[in-house]
């Protein structure tokens, strides 16, 4: 079996998920946003394997609830996939279907979990029927969402879910400028933090010489001031890289702030999915981030 460092996501984010699992700490609602499908794909079915495991290594590969896990056999590993329906939305009879089948039981492990594909096809109705399952959820449940953006989840969803960021398709981007994207993202939050826009807007800039590093960076962006969410929240659970400063952040903004500058990275990675003006898209990015960060 192979271990989560081959998966194909970031070292750090697989460092954190393999101390997340070797101490007991995965949460029961998680988000897998961002990368491929293929990759998304992946993780989930490595999570769900670890979340029934019976072994002292999780997932071990060899116990029988890992053996049909792998084999796509469990029966306490149930696939919500709208598009093998043939459906284009993730509709809240589907919604409503997992949550009739969360209260039964699992059949054979001590956790059922529920994988939904496509998540962030859910309309509003379907979302809020999923938000009153995973806030009062039957102690045995688990559920991963996956999905490409999160511009379109409700803020309540949002706060019920632990978010793991996958980035970009790893195969789309160096690993040279997933480096520098990654080190440019640090330079970004450390400049929002200072009194003046100075340096922040002096950093903004080099997305003018250099537009291939914009997007790579928004995700690495938005990491750090997750970090910072969780931080503030009273957790030191972090997945950047950059803890010193994620606690920088949220010793100086407030939680309100925070919240909304993912949200509007989310908004512009939203954007560039749907090949919008990068030119335009860097000059307002300065502005917003500002404003969101002093809540003008």
């Amino acid at each position: 079996m192979n271990g989560i460092h081959d998966i194909g996501i970031q070292n750090s984010l697989a460092e954190n998920l393999d101390g997340l699992i070797k101490n007991g700490r995965l949460p029961h609602a998680i988000m897998l946003r961002g990368g491929s499908e293929a990759l998304r794909q992946r993780l989930s079915l490595f999570l769900a394997e670890a979340f029934v495991c019976e072994g002292d290594s999780k997932p071990c590969g060899k116990c029988s609830h890992c053996l049909k896990a792998q084999s796509g056999n469990h029966p306490d590993i149930i696939t919500a996939d709208p598009s093998v329906q043939g459906e284009k939305t993730f509709k809240i009879a589907l919604v409503r279907e997992i949550k009739d089948d969360a209260y039964i039981i699992p059949n054979e492990a001590r956790s059922k979990v529920y994988i939904l594909r496509s998540a962030d096809k859910m309309n509003i109705q379907a979302q809020n029927a999923l938000l009153k399952l995973i806030e009062e959820p039957p102690t045995y449940a688990r559920f991963i969402l996956e999905c490409d953006s999160s511009a379109a989840m409700l803020e309540t969803i949002m706060s019920r879910v632990t978010l793991f960021d996958l980035g970009a398709d790893k195969d789309e981007i160096s690993d040279e400028l997933r480096k520098k994207a990654d080190e440019t993202a640090a330079r970004l939050a450390a400049a929002i933090l200072q009194p003046t826009e100075y340096e922040f807007m002096k950093i903004t800039a080099e997305f003018e010489k250099d537009k291939n590093l914009f997007e790579p960076t928004l995700p690495a962006l938005q990491l750090i001031f997750r970090d910072a969410v969780i931080i503030k929240a009273v957790s030191d659970i972090t997945l950047s890289g950059h803890a010193d400063i994620s606690r920088q952040a949220a010793s100086k903004l407030t939680m309100n702030a925070l919240m909304k500058m993912t949200r509007e990275i989310d908004n512009f990675r939203e954007s560039i999915n749907r090949n919008a003006n990068k030119n335009l898209l860097i000059t307002r990015f300065c502005a917003v981030m500002r404003s969101s960060a002093y809540e003008r």
